[in-house]
């Protein structure tokens, strides 16, 4: 099954090819939404539960194809990094308003990814591997959310004697995005390669429902009806 190119990263190829992170993730989410997200509902379809399959077979394509979309995404957040790195560990401003809570250092917390695939109700092989891996991410994420943090102090108290190095800085923040992104990435891998042929493609089938969901209108017009009316400053004021 060919796979669609993925849309150029942001910052890299032929000037003609550079976009903007916002057009980028806009055309990232339409190949999500199709064709891949239906190719693999319809490989989902045609194969058994109890399909293991090559990596020939179309269940397997399609989930290859939605993995390594994903993949393209952080890696085309590691360019966003290199060319902007305060950009890349905030929310960027192409982000849905139910997207921000999900957030950490620039993309989703990769323990929704875990979360996500435990609702799935997988098997007690698949259970203890995704064990291991929240184990991992429990190590991995303090230690990049302390190497921000000795990041912004170092600035903010070189700033005050007028000493701050901007440029170091700025080189710091990339870093702390680059190991972000590699935590997502090896997060992803490792779960789809425990879960293997159906199980795999049933679990990416959901990560993909679930991040198009955040920037579904229906969802969208549903969470802004849910949240409380704007507060003006004056109001606050008195």
């Amino acid at each position: 099954m060919p796979r669609p190119p993925p849309p150029p990263p942001p910052g890299r190829g032929a000037p003609g090819a550079r976009r903007p992170m916002r057009e980028f993730f806009a055309a990232w989410l339409s190949t999500l939404r199709s064709p891949l997200l239906p190719l693999l509902r319809r490989a989902l379809s045609s194969s058994s539960s109890s399909s293991s399959g090559g990596w020939d077979d179309p269940l397997s394509s399609a989930a290859a194809a939605v993995e390594a979309h994903f993949q393209a995404h952080w890696s085309a957040l590691d360019a966003a990094a290199r060319q902007d790195p305060a950009q890349a560990v905030s929310a960027g401003h192409w982000r849905s308003p139910l997207e921000l809570p999900f957030l950490w250092i620039g993309d989703l917390h990769p323990s929704l990814v875990t979360s996500l695939l435990r609702s799935l109700s997988p098997s007690p092989r698949l259970l203890a591997a995704t064990d291991r891996v929240d184990r991992r991410i429990r190590a991995a994420v303090p230690s990049i959310s302390d190497r921000l943090r000795r990041a912004q102090e170092a600035f903010i108290s070189a700033e005050v004697s007028g000493a701050a190095d901007v440029e170091a800085f700025l080189e710091e923040l990339k870093d702390v995005a680059l190991d972000a992104n590699r935590l997502r990435r090896g997060v992803l891998s490792e779960l789809v390669a425990a879960a293997g042929g159906y199980q795999a493609a049933l679990f990416l089938e959901a990560l993909s429902r679930f991040v198009l969901s955040m920037h579904d209108p229906e969802v969208l017009r549903r969470f802004d009806q849910c949240r409380a009316s704007p507060v003006h400053l004056e109001d606050t004021a008195s």
